[in-house]
């Protein structure tokens, strides 16, 4: 089949560009607005038909060299080949489309909260093992495929991460181990903690842990080996976090966020506020400082448990209630509090835990999202029920990729 020759005009959210040719749209990766490239048809993907620019014809003036010999092989990221002014203005548009698609205007006056330096800054990651002829190796995924592209550097990650990798191949090869499935490694920021976790596939074998445990570190004599819980620090507050819990990726952008999301509610010393999908409470002891109490709600036991220990540590007043939004929500009183703030999973909320905040109706509604889509169909559902939406930021947590996190304030109008 011929090569096609597309011009791409608008960036779709996944990284992509979005080309017409004859009628036909087309999911263009690799290239930006505004370029004309050679591609190369790759399948189709929710019923739209996907190309990759093998081949950029006329270059827009955003597009830079990717840094990372990986890029375009690599699912990781999708964005290193446009300049990083650019990855906002995309990310912008990206949501201002799902606003609109959803019958919303973004305000005007939405900053765009980017990065001063927008590389090595993952706190965590999780890698995939790989069977190779010389052993265990770690990579990633590659692009929209489940075979797994071992690699030894990840200019996203903080570099302790990076040296860790070969560490933890090189021991499970000399231990021999067997059906390594993934790793996961979190970075304390402040301190030599690394916290880790190796996962296998099936049921986990009895296998030398001490042992392997006692290798890496060897190997990493500049970190502090972590196998249940490291601590988080910002704004002299302690937190304890585990593997198998929630954590912001990017630490530095993670308090960008917070600020703008606690700047919203405006959180005042006699109100009384709720977290909805509280996670181990780092925003429910944040916003603790300046309201009268925070109602946490959350349903990993993990996180719960966590929570308590860290609204204990930090001598905030939360109180923890467990379980499903929908089902907690349907408990509470109205009028017990007086605004909220909400950071559900990227499937955005129920609509039953919606008509429930609605009914509870709190003056003031701050929304986090990592998905514009149901984000701005969560709005529009918080907008038929009676709220405005007031401000909104669009905070870069995830340079060089295509991940958008945006925070909405809604009032009751």
């Amino acid at each position: 089949m011929a090569p096609l020759i597309l011009k791409p005009s608008s960036p779709a959210h996944g990284g992509a560009a979005v080309a017409r040719d004859d009628g036909k749209v087309w999911l263009v990766n690799y290239a930006l607005p505004g370029e004309v490239v050679e591609a190369e048809p790759r399948g189709r993907q929710g019923g739209v038909a996907v190309a990759a620019a093998t081949r950029v014809i006329e270059p827009s003036p955003h597009r830079v060299a990717a840094p990372c010999p990986y890029f375009g092989a690599c699912g990781g990221c999708q964005l290193q080949h446009a300049a990083y002014a650019h990855q906002l203005e995309l990310k912008r548009q990206v949501v201002e489309e799902a606003w609109s698609r959803a019958g919303l205007r973004l305000p005007p006056d939405t900053a765009v909260l980017g990065m001063d330096d927008p590389w090595r800054y993952r706190i965590r990651g999780e890698f995939e093992a790989l069977a190779t002829a010389g052993g265990w190796r770690f990579g990633f995924h590659r692009m929209r495929s489940h075979s797994v592209l071992p690699i030894d550097s990840c200019l996203i990650h903080d570099q302790r991460i990076e040296r860790a990798l070969p560490a933890f191949a090189r021991a499970a090869n000399e231990l021999q181990l067997q059906d390594l499935q993934n790793l996961l490694l979190t970075v304390e920021p402040a301190g030599p903690g690394l916290l880790w976790r190796m996962r296998f596939r099936g049921r986990e074998p009895r296998w030398p842990r001490d042992e392997f445990a006692h290798r890496v570190a060897e190997l990493l004599p500049e970190s502090t080996l972590l196998d249940d819980a490291m601590s988080l620090e910002f704004w002299d507050l302690t937190f304890r976090v585990r593997s198998d819990t929630f954590v912001q990726t990017n630490f530095r952008q993670m308090l960008v966020l917070y600020r703008t999301a606690l700047d919203m509610l405006a959180a005042k010393s006699d109100e009384r506020v709720l977290d909805l999908y509280a996670g181990i409470g780092t925003i429910s002891v944040a916003v603790a400082r300046h309201a009268a109490s925070v109602t946490a709600i959350e349903e990993n036991p993990h996180a719960v448990q966590l929570g308590r220990l860290n609204a204990r540590i930090n001598s905030a007043r939360v109180e923890y209630l467990p379980g499903k939004v929908e089902a907690v929500l349907r408990g509470i009183r109205l009028g017990q509090h007086q605004a909220a703030i909400l950071d559900p999973p990227r499937a955005g909320c129920e609509p039953a835990a919606l008509a429930e905040l609605i009914r509870l109706g709190p003056d003031r509604l701050v929304y986090v999202s990592c998905e514009p889509s149901t984000h701005a169909r969560d709005l529009i559902g918080l907008v038929r029920g009676g709220y405005r939406v007031r401000r909104a930021a669009i905070v870069d947590m995830f340079p060089q990729t295509y991940h958008i996190e945006s925070v909405a304030l809604l009032e009751r109008s």
